[in-house]
């Protein structure tokens, strides 16, 4: 009786590990085309140019700048954008993609992942994502500029503190 209890034990156990073993890099790498994940990194690449611009207009908000100042801010602006487009590449965040979803997500999870995104619903879901980011980004800079113009403000605020702080020593 026990051999039997200690057999069907183990093959519970064995049962359960199955269940949550690893997924393969082959079937993360076949989500992540499902997703059209490299298609989207390609996308925000065509976008980093209007957050950009976004970011600089916010945080210049009140200032006038001159043609030599917007030259160096249009410098300044291009190099970050070659930096994202240097440093963002596929080839660098696949392998990283791949370890996140494989130490986060079991292989039958991946499995169930993947019939939805080929499913129509699942389809429909991964074309909308580029106006979906897209509009959210837009939406987010709406809430992220006046939360950067008070930090800025309370930025400035602890600085005059700070300075009147040292004046009275």
């Amino acid at each position: 009786m026990k051999l039997w209890s200690g057999l069907l034990f183990s093959a519970v156990l064995a049962c359960s590990a199955a269940h949550a073993e690893k997924p393969t890099e082959a079937s993360v790498k076949e989500l992540l085309v499902l997703t059209n994940s490299q298609q989207i990194l390609k996308s925000t690449e065509a976008q980093m140019d209007v957050v950009m611009k976004n970011m600089m207009k916010a945080a210049l908000k009140d200032q006038t700048i001159n043609a030599d100042q917007q030259k160096i801010l249009d410098k300044f602006r291009d190099k970050v954008i070659d930096i994202h487009k240097a440093e963002m590449t596929w080839d660098k965040l696949e392998p990283i993609f791949i370890e996140i979803y494989s130490n986060s997500l079991t292989q039958e999870e991946v499995d169930g992942i993947a019939v939805f995104y080929r499913s129509p619903a699942g389809k429909a879901y991964v074309s909308k994502i580029p106006v979906i980011v897209q509009q959210s980004m837009g939406a987010m800079q709406k809430v992220v500029t006046p939360m950067m113009d008070k930090m800025m403000e309370a930025s400035k605020k602890m600085a005059d503190e700070l300075r009147d702080l040292e004046k009275n020593k």
